[in-house]
């Protein structure tokens, strides 16, 4: 992903204002942390992000959340 928004000359902040002109709304913190691995957007901004950098979206794998990682026996 990271690459692909370098090759268009976009900032993280830039992919981010793209993000929210088409109504799906993530700051750049977000962006990175998608960038990074550390989180898998949700469906409509994985999608969006797709779509922005004609990536497929299965290009944007899996990462369990830390919460998820925690279960608790009850």
């Amino acid at each position: 992903m990271k690459q692909q928004r370098l090759m268009r000359g976009m900032t993280q902040q830039d992919l981010a204002d793209k993000c929210a002109e088409a109504g799906v709304h993530v700051d750049e913190s977000h962006i990175s942390r998608i960038e990074r691995g550390i989180y898998t957007p949700r469906p409509k901004l994985r999608a969006l992000l797709a779509e922005l950098l004609e990536l497929d979206v299965s290009d944007f794998g899996h990462v369990m959340q830390p919460d998820a990682m925690s279960g608790s026996a009850a």
